[in-house]
């Protein structure tokens, strides 16, 4: 499929003429006709695309992955302060209950690398 055909003025409908012409100062010569070629064939492949199963598994996959990364990130938060609650419960002052700040930095770090692989 080439986006990169040449059009013609004949080739453009009344309708996008129309168009052009409510834009005030712009001349069809002056339009972009690329634009209208790749209009058109997008247009033909909304049409002639067909929902299948494949298709159905792979947004089915991909929203599932999508909506796993998006509670990972939103999970981390919370996940981190229960392990702080569990492995440094006796730690004393203000660090008590709390993952000491680079390790908290990691865990998070390694959740981002986690959603991108």
């Amino acid at each position: 499929m080439s986006f990169h055909n040449s059009s013609s003025a004949a080739d453009i409908t009344e309708v996008e003429k129309r168009r052009m012409n409510d834009m005030p100062g712009l001349d069809i010569d002056e339009r972009d006709r690329d634009l209208l070629q790749r209009q058109r064939e997008l247009e033909d492949l909304d049409g002639n695309t067909k929902v299948n199963w494949e298709m159905i598994k792979k947004l089915t996959v991909c929203g599932v992955a999508f909506l796993n990364d998006a509670y990972d990130m939103f999970a981390i938060n919370i996940v981190a302060m229960i392990l702080g609650f569990v492995y440094y419960h006796d730690a004393e002052g203000a660090a008590q209950n709390t993952v000491p700040k680079k390790w908290d930095t990691l865990i998070k770090i390694a959740v981002q690398i986690g959603c991108l692989l």
